[in-house]
């Protein structure tokens, strides 16, 4: 509805629709779907458009006498300002400015802005509606505006029917009580409004932000419950077919039929495995904390997957600093963090491709306590970089939940990196997936022992 030939003219649009139901008027019904029901519009200049939006974005509780002269200032200088006051807000047959200034601050006022129907419904203004209203602002700017009230008629039949003066007969009259020799207030401007809004936004995002946060630690919590009660559930009658499964094999003698029994076993091993991960995830075990030097740990891990590598079409490379790397941890849990990185990218390039496992010296920013403050810390940064398929930025958003899969793209993020960002928030550590130009880097971020 704001069109740049609005703009050109000084207004903005326009005010919701005065309505009057009881207008009958026989020359007026042409059929149309709005009969009896009529609509008039009053234009949106900018000092109206400011003065609503401040009375908009303030709180109830924040009200003031300062923003209520300001709505006076405005309607005292500007014509449909005013009429859309005295023909909406309820009123008396007498009425004070003041009064019309603290309607804007109602429910009622922000419920009828609030309503989708008006827009909806507002017409497309021409240039000759625009100039006929700059017209009349011009003409008010000579005369009291106490008298405004009698070019109303010229106003709403600008843009709508003859109103045969059933408007102009119900205006309130009118108790002045500005007083112009005070300048303590000014009119608001652009500045103070765009202020307030940003104001605005900015605690609309802050109470989104702690809404998801609390979604998602919700949703959490009710997962590792879940996650903990099916692993009790689940783990006996698995143990119950692995002992069959066994029993069965050492008593086949067809190898065939063997074979099929062990791979049973196999599988049941597999689940438990993926159960122990579930159960490790939902609640885990103390950490054991002595002093632990990383670049062993990932010179065990390293050799592990080495062996499992066809290093004929694939690379795995060590880049280690050249003293120790001391940190406070649980040995066995750092090792299986590790693990968990090398495994997701062994998954990734899928025997074609590099690895790099590196560790180096930083400050890196971890959780620190109960409250989980951030601090910047001197820490070991131990990264896997592969050249494998990457991720998409949906998979990386999922990587550590746990009932997400990336392997459609190569990659397995299941419950392993669940397990490590567990191991690393019980070490104040951080552990993060980027994307590079190509395939995937690993970072788990432990602080250096002091």
């Amino acid at each position: 509805m704001i069109s740049q030939s609005t703009r050109t003219h000084g207004w903005w649009g326009l005010l919701p629709p005065i309505v009057d139901d009881e207008f009958s008027g026989q020359e007026q019904h042409d059929g149309s779907p709005d009969a009896p029901s009529r609509r008039w519009w009053l234009p949106l200049s900018d000092t109206a458009m400011t003065a609503m939006s401040l009375a908009l974005s303030s709180e109830p509780d924040q009200a003031s006498r300062s923003l209520e002269r300001r709505l006076m200032k405005a309607m005292a200088s500007d014509p449909p300002l005013l009429f859309f006051a005295m023909l909406n807000a309820p009123t008396g047959a007498l009425v004070a400015l003041s009064e019309l200034a603290g309607w804007f601050l109602t429910d009622e006022f922000h419920s009828l802005v609030c309503d989708n129907e008006w827009l909806l419904a507002a017409p497309q203004l021409n240039d000759a509606q625009q100039r006929q209203w700059s017209w009349l602002k011009a003409k008010s700017v000579r005369r009291d505006p106490q008298t405004w009230g009698d070019d109303l008629g010229d106003w709403l039949k600008v843009l709508g029917p003859d109103p045969a003066g059933v408007f102009t007969d119900r205006l309130p009259r009118l108790i002045w009580d500005l007083d112009e020799q005070d300048n303590s207030v000014q009119v608001a401007d652009g500045s103070q409004l765009l202020h307030r809004l940003a104001q605005s936004a900015r605690r609309q995002r802050n109470i989104e932000s702690q809404f998801l946060a609390f979604a998602e630690e919700q949703k959490l919590a009710s997962a590792k419950q879940l996650a903990y009660g099916l692993s009790h559930e689940i783990n006996n009658p698995l143990a119950n077919i692995s002992a069959r499964a066994q029993s069965l094999a050492h008593q086949e003698d067809d190898p065939r039929r063997r074979e099929s029994l062990e791979q049973i076993t196999r599988q049941v091993y597999r689940a438990h495995e993926m159960i122990a991960g579930l159960m490790f995830y939902a609640n885990p075990s103390e950490p054991e904390f002595e002093r632990v030097d990383l670049a062993e740990v990932a010179s065990e891990a390293f050799e592990e997957f080495r062996a499992q590598l066809d290093l004929s079409s694939a690379d795995l490379i060590l880049h280690l600093p050249d003293g120790p790397a001391e940190v406070i941890a649980d040995r066995l849990m750092m090792l299986e963090a590790l693990r968990v990185l090398l495994r997701n990218a062994v998954e990734a390039v899928q025997g074609r491709g590099t690895i790099v496992v590196s560790l180096g010296f930083e400050s890196g920013a971890v959780k620190i306590g109960e409250e989980e403050s951030i601090e910047s810390r001197a820490c070991w940064n131990l990264s896997v970089a592969d050249s494998g398929p990457g991720l998409t930025e949906e998979a990386r958003r999922h990587a550590f939940d746990p009932y997400y899969s990336g392997r459609e793209a190569g990659r397995g993020l299941g419950l392993g990196l669940c397990r490590a960002l567990r191991i690393a928030e019980l070490h104040q550590a951080s552990i993060s997936l980027s994307s590079g130009l190509a395939g995937c880097v690993a970072t788990l971020l432990v602080p250096a022992a002091g």
